[in-house]
Order: C-alpha cells, then sequence, then structure tokens
C-alpha cells in the first residue's frame, strides 16, 4: 500500500509550522511588541560580563599613571578599585579578550583589560 505524498506532505507541514512559529515569537520579543529598535543586553546577557554584588576573588588597587593594563581569568569576580570609585565585576566573556576599563568604569583612565581563558576549565 503507497501513501498518499500530498497527506504526508501536508502533515509534515503543519508539524513544521506549529513548532517553529512559537520559536519564532521567543527570538524576536521586541518585534512582537512593535519596537524594532534593539535593546542592549544586561546582567549575565552582557557581553563584557556583569557587575557582582558577592565576595570578589580578589582585588585589584589601580596606581595613578602607574597601571597600563590589568590580566584577569574568565568567569573570575574581581573588585577593580580606582581612586575613589570601585566595582566587583565578573568576566563572564566569550571571544572578548581584551576591553578598556571605561567600559566598567566611566571616564576611568586609560587601562586596557585583558581577559584570558580560566586553567581550571581548560580541557
Amino acid at each position: 500500500m503507497k501513501p498518499n505524498l500530498s497527506y504526508v506532505f501536508a502533515l509534515s507541514f503543519f508539524v513544521f509550522a506549529s513548532t517553529s512559529a512559537p520559536l519564532a515569537a521567543q527570538a524576536m520579543p521586541a518585534a512582537k511588541d512593535g519596537n524594532s529598535q534593539v535593546q542592549p543586553r544586561a546582567g549575565r546577557e552582557a557581553p563584557h560580563g556583569y557587575e557582582s554584588a558577592g565576595a570578589p576573588d580578589w582585588v585589584i588597587k589601580l596606581g595613578t599613571g602607574k597601571t597600563r593594563s590589568v590580566r584577569v581569568h574568565r568567569l573570575e569576580t574581581v573588585r577593580i578599585v580606582d581612586g575613589e570609585r570601585s566595582i566587583t565585576w565578573t568576566f563572564d566573556t566569550l571571544g572578548l579578550p581584551l576591553m578598556p576599563l571605561s567600559k566598567l568604569l566611566p571616564g576611568a583612565a586609560d587601562i586596557t583589560i585583558y581577559v584570558e581563558e580560566n586553567p581550571m576549565y581548560a580541557n
């Protein structure tokens, strides 16, 4: 007995359409609300990591005019002190090996943060 190909095609199209429509709605929530402007990612979705309220793994105190770069590991929580200002940051990045400190502390000195792979998670 041969299956009716038009029936099989219609059924497969219905299954595909019913499963992909909810996924498309989840992928573009801004378009669903009528707002086509892309919202910046915050919290754990931010590309440079996120501000943390927890205890830092270590503290970096920046010397005025002496510090040019800082090295940290991915998934490490570090407290950075720049004069009177400070921030506790978790470097949850992927594919961003360096960034300026001014991304974390606006108006900060010209210091580059190098994010290295965490040796605990290597291989």
